[in-house]
């Protein structure tokens, strides 16, 4: 399945300044009322991760980790841009905001592995959409809802995670999180089906995937301050695809369910 390129020159160039920040894996979360104007960190390390969603082979490449902020309304972190346009307060202390976001959608080529040989490319795409997050102590959980709007119908997904962040001395902090992902019908279709023409190319028999629960996952971050500006950072992510994603041919019989993504760099804070 190939999806049409895209045509628009803004969403162009968001997509290409949102892959330039792809992918941060240790993204930081804001801090209300840090700082003024722009702050953040920007970072460069080495990572391992599937050569695709749903795959047993394993690439290594350099992972740009951009995290910026400006004010305590705008951000750009990992792969993702947003505003809290609205920020709420309760009298127990619980901090909500809320906002749209654009995410870029990592798309899949043929040619990045042998066993997608014959199913096509899958464009990368632009997803707008909004979230909500909610932080008390050092808690924190989030919700969005993320929908791709410049390839047609490449579908829906919504994403759920919880996590907290362990300050273990002056110069370690740890985060851990836990997440979970539903996708629409026809997200599961682009990434996990294989219609006829696929399955007459590649071999693959014919698989509908439909709408639910694609994966769940859990990472772990660590933080080290070498000074005041300059850090180091590890990331270990896993990710398990379940139901019809886990149950694709791609996956299952070329693939596999369990999904683990690590890094390790080093970063310099403003």
């Amino acid at each position: 399945m190939k999806f049409s390129r895209m045509t628009s020159t803004a969403a162009a160039g968001m997509t290409l300044l949102l892959l330039a920040a792809a992918p941060a894996i240790a993204d930081e979360e804001m801090r209300p009322g840090k700082a003024e104007g722009l702050h953040g960190s920007l970072g460069l390390g080495v990572g391992s991760r599937p050569a695709y969603d749903g795959a047993s082979d394993r690439q290594t490449r350099l992972m740009p980790n951009i995290n910026l902020f400006y004010g305590d309304t705008l951000f750009l972190t990992g792969m993702t841009a947003g505003a809290n346009l609205w920020k709420h307060t309760t009298a127990q202390g619980l901090n909500i905001s809320a906002g749209p976001l654009l995410a870029l959608r990592r798309g899949r080529d043929e040619g990045d592995n042998a066993a997608l040989a014959g199913l096509g490319d899958i464009d990368r795409a632009l997803d707008a959409g909004a979230f909500v997050r909610f932080r008390t102590g050092g808690w924190q959980a989030r919700a969005d809802v993320r929908k791709d709007v410049t390839n047609g119908d490449g579908g829906t997904t919504v994403n759920f995670s919880v996590g907290r962040g362990i300050p273990v001395s002056e110069k370690w902090r740890l985060r851990a999180n836990l997440d979970a992902s539903w996708a629409s019908a026809a997200y599961m279709a682009t990434f996990y089906g294989v219609d006829a023409t696929q399955s007459a190319n590649s071999g693959i028999a014919q698989y509908e995937a439909g709408a639910g629960i694609r994966s769940v996952g859990a990472s772990l971050m660590a933080d080290y301050a070498i000074d005041r500006e300059w850090g180091a950072y590890a990331s270990l992510r896993y990710k398990r695809l379940v139901g019809d994603a886990a149950d694709s041919p791609i996956v299952a019989n070329l693939g596999s369910e369990s999904q683990v993504t690590t890094s390790i760099g080093i970063k310099y804070r403003f």
